[in-house]
C-alpha cells in the first residue's frame, strides 16, 4: 500500500514524472524520423507538400524530447530534494546522499558508559557511522532518574534518555522536548524525556521493550540499550573499610574509592548487548565518570567475557580532567590501575589521552574547585606496555569534557590506519 502513497495529489511529484516520459515519447519519435530519412518523400507523395521534412520533424522532436527530459528530472530532483530535507538541513541531495554512503560504510562500534561523557563521544561518531549501539549504565539513583525509579519500581531513564538524544535523527525540535526540564509543579526536576521513557515503560511494560520503541520514535541512528534489565545499585568500598551505596551517595562523598561493585549481581546481560559486542569493529570503553559510569558496564562479567572474546579493537579513553569525589588527583596511570582493578584482564588495544592545555584563564575556575587536568605520567603509562594516542581532544569551551567531534575524528582515524 505504500509504493500508492506516491500517486497521491499534492506531492508535485507525477507532472514531472509525466514530462519525462512525454520526452522519452518526443526523443523516440525523432530517432525513428531521424532513422526514416531516407524515405524519399517527393516520389512516395508527389502531390504531398509538408510544411518540414523527415529531419526537420527529427530535429524539432529531438529538442523538444531533450528539454522535457532534462527539465523534468531536474525538477524532480529538487522536489525529492525538498521532501526528503528536514527544516535544520542546509545539505543538497547529493551531499545528504554521499553522507549516507559514508555513514554505511562506517565501522560497527559499541560504546559503553553512561552520564555525560557518553551522550558526548555519540554526538560525535554518529557523523561517521549508522552501526553504533550505546550501552548504558543502569546504576543510576540521583534526580529525576532516582525519583521515577523510587515512584515506579524501574531503571532509571536518565542516561538512557541523553544516548537517545545524542544519537537521534528526529531535529533540534526532539531534542529539545526531550531535554526540557519542568522547575515548578508536581513535575519539578523532572525532564520530559525520562517521563517520556516512563510512560512507554508502564505501557509496554517492559523497560527495555520502552527503549526499543524509543530508539524507533526518535530514529535514533543506532541503537541505545540498556546494560541490564536487573535493578542494581553501586556499592563503594573505601580505603578505610567504610562502604557508600548508590551512585548519588559515592559521588558526594571525598574517601578514595578501593573497590566497586554491583548490589545484586546483574544476571544474564540483554542478548543483543552480547550480539552487538560480538559484531563490533570497534568498542570504546569512557569518557565518562570513572566509577560511577564507566566501571558498573564492566562489573559484569559476561560483558567483560564478551569484549574479550571479540575481534573488535578495544579503546580507552581517558577523562581531559579530574572529577571530585571520584578521580579528583587521578592521573592516567590511576585510571588504567582502577580500569584493570575492577575488569581483571580486559584488552585495551589503544588509550586516549588529550595532549592540548587550555590556557589559566579557562582552567582557574575549576583549579579553584581542586579538580586538575588528568596528567599523563609517560614513564608509568608505558610500563604496562599499552598504545598511548595522546591528542588534542579537549573542548576549550568546557575543558572538562572532550569535544566530541575532535574525539570521533581521531577515533574513527585511528582505527583506519589499523585497519589497513
Amino acid at each position: 500500500m505504500g509504493g500508492w502513497r506516491w500517486l497521491k495529489w499534492g506531492l508535485h511529484l507525477k507532472r514531472w514524472v509525466l514530462a519525462i516520459a512525454v520526452g522519452l515519447i518526443f526523443l523516440v519519435t525523432g530517432a525513428i524520423c531521424l532513422g526514416l530519412g531516407i524515405f524519399d518523400l517527393d516520389t512516395a507523395m508527389p502531390d504531398t507538400k509538408l510544411p518540414l521534412s523527415p529531419y526537420g520533424a527529427a530535429v524539432i522532436l529531438i529538442l523538444l524530447g531533450m528539454i522535457l527530459v532534462f527539465t523534468g528530472i531536474y525538477r524532480l530532483v529538487r522536489r525529492i530534494e525538498k521532501l526528503l530535507k528536514r527544516t535544520d538541513e542546509s545539505r543538497g541531495l547529493a551531499e545528504i546522499a554521499y553522507h549516507h554512503n559514508r555513514l554505511q560504510q562506517g565501522p560497527k562500534i559499541v560504546c559503553l558508559g553512561g552520564g555525560t561523557g557518553l551522550s558526548t563521544i555519540l554526538r560525535g561518531l554518529k557523523e561517521y557511522t549508522q552501526d553504533i549501539t550505546a550501552v548504558v549504565s543502569v546504576a543510576d539513583d540521583g534526580g529525576s532518574s532516582g525519583r521515577l525509579r523510587l515512584d515506579f519500581d524501574m531503571l532509571p531513564p536518565g542516561d538512557i534518555r541523553n544516548c537517545l538524544v545524542a544519537l537521534a535523527d528526529a531535529g533540534p525540535g526532539m531534542s529539545e522536548l526531550m531535554q526540557y526540564r519542568f522547575d515548578e509543579g508536581e513535575f519539578s526536576g523532572h525532564s520530559f524525556g525520562n517521563l517520556f521513557i516512563t510512560v512507554l515503560a508502564r505501557i509496554r511494560g517492559d523497560f527495555g521493550l520502552a527503549v526499543r520503541e524509543a530508539n524507533s520514535i526518535l530514529s535514533v541512528r543506532g541503537r541505545v540499550l540498556p546494560a541490564t534489565l536487573d535493578k542494581v545499585s553501586l556499592v563503594a568500598t573505601h580505603d578505610d573499610g567504610t562502604k557508600t551505596t548508590g551512585q548519588k551517595n559515592i559521588a558526594k562523598t571525598s574517601k578514595p574509592i578501593e573497590e566497586l561493585s554491583l548490589k545484586p549481581n546483574p544476571g544474564e546481560p540483554p542478548q543483543d548487548v552480547i550480539d552487538a559486542i560480538a559484531a563490533a569493529d570497534l568498542i570504546i570503553v569512557g569518557p565518562g565518570s570513572l566509577f560511577t559510569s564507566v566501571l558498573p558496564n564492566l562489573l559484569d562479567t559476561e560483558i567483560l567475557k564478551a569484549i574479550n572474546q571479540s575481534k573488535a579493537q578495544v579503546y580507552f579513553v581517558v577523562n581531559t580532567m579530574g572529577q571530585a569525589g571520584e578521580t579528583q588527583f587521578f592521573k592516567v596511570s590511576d585510571h588504567i590501575k582502577s580500569l584493570m582493578k575492577h575488569a581483571p584482564g580486559l584488552r585495551i588495544d589503544k588509550v586516549i589521552v588529550n595532549s592540548y592545555r587550555p590556557s589559566m584563564a579557562r582552567l582557574k575556575p575549576l583549579e579553584e574547585e581542586n579538580v586538575t587536568l588528568t596528567e599523563y605520567d609517560r614513564k608509568e603509562v608505558q610500563a604496562m606496555g599499552l598504545k598511548v594516542l595522546l591528542r588534542d581532544v579537549i573542548d576549550l569551551d568546557e575543558p572538562a569534557r572532550h569535544n566530541p567531534y575532535k574525539l570521533a575524528a581521531m577515533i574513527v582515524e585511528a582505527w583506519k590506519e589499523s585497519e589497513k
